[in-house]
């Protein structure tokens, strides 16, 4: 099946692990929310990552952390610190802060070039509804720099709780949406309840396919996402 990404943000040790022990297979990538890996204990952090990666799910910290150090200028201390912290992939986005292409593809080159971390790119803004166009070209710019995937940022989908589906058709039909990873809205975009959070992701399912890339799954939804993949609830 697609890639599972889920999105965690307070998860203890113990219970990260008691997690994993019952789903961990049906996990491929884990995002650290944004933010979170500073406030959490250096060795508790590493010991988290660690549980991830041997558990084969890629761990990766959020990427307004990444926005926040662009605007601070001290993005190469920031690559340092995430190999330290022990994480291999990044994600690199623009969804807060203005960079050109040319910048954006120049922070994906040196991640992977000079830091050897792997990289997830993203598209789409939290503030405002983009040019379908320049998020295409956006997806391609990263794509063409060295980017693993993209993520496609969820507010982008939805307009005052209103799902747009004619933003993954076009987008569909300029990109391999194997390199996409959809992700799903959550409680911090205005008007989602949690049952457009649930019909997004059949949406996606029934219209792209059980192989279909979903970013932003609670760790607690991550069995039913799988069901959903798997159609088991149609009988």
């Amino acid at each position: 099946f697609g890639l599972t990404v889920i999105i965690e943000q307070k998860l203890g040790l113990k219970f990260q692990k008691d997690s994993l022990n019952l789903m961990a297979d049906y996990i491929d990538l884990a995002k650290i929310a944004t933010g979170v890996a500073a406030l959490i204990e250096d060795q508790t952090l590493r010991k988290k990552i660690d549980l991830y990666h041997k558990n084969n799910i890629l761990a990766f910290p959020g990427g307004q952390f990444l926005e926040y150090v662009i605007a601070k200028n001290k993005v190469r201390e920031y690559f340092s610190d995430v190999i330290k912290a022990g994480f291999k992939l990044v994600e690199i986005s623009d969804n807060l802060i203005d960079i050109s292409p040319e910048k954006k593809c120049g922070f994906i080159k040196m991640a992977i070039q000079e830091y050897g971390l792997k990289v997830l790119g993203e598209t789409g803004s939290k503030k405002v509804s983009s040019d379908i166009k320049l998020l295409i070209n956006d997806i391609k710019n990263c794509l063409e720099c060295g980017a693993w995937k993209v993520m496609f940022e969820a507010a982008e989908l939805f307009e005052s709780g209103k799902f747009k589906s004619s933003i993954i058709k076009a987008i569909s039909q300029e990109v391999d949406i194997k390199n996409i990873i959809f992700e799903l809205p959550g409680s911090w975009i205005p008007k989602i309840t949690t049952s457009d959070i649930y019909s997004l992701q059949v949406w996606l399912i029934e219209n792209l396919g059980p192989d279909v890339n979903i970013a932003n799954v609670d760790p607690f939804e991550v069995l039913d996402l799988e069901v959903e993949r798997m159609n088991l609830f149609n009988i």
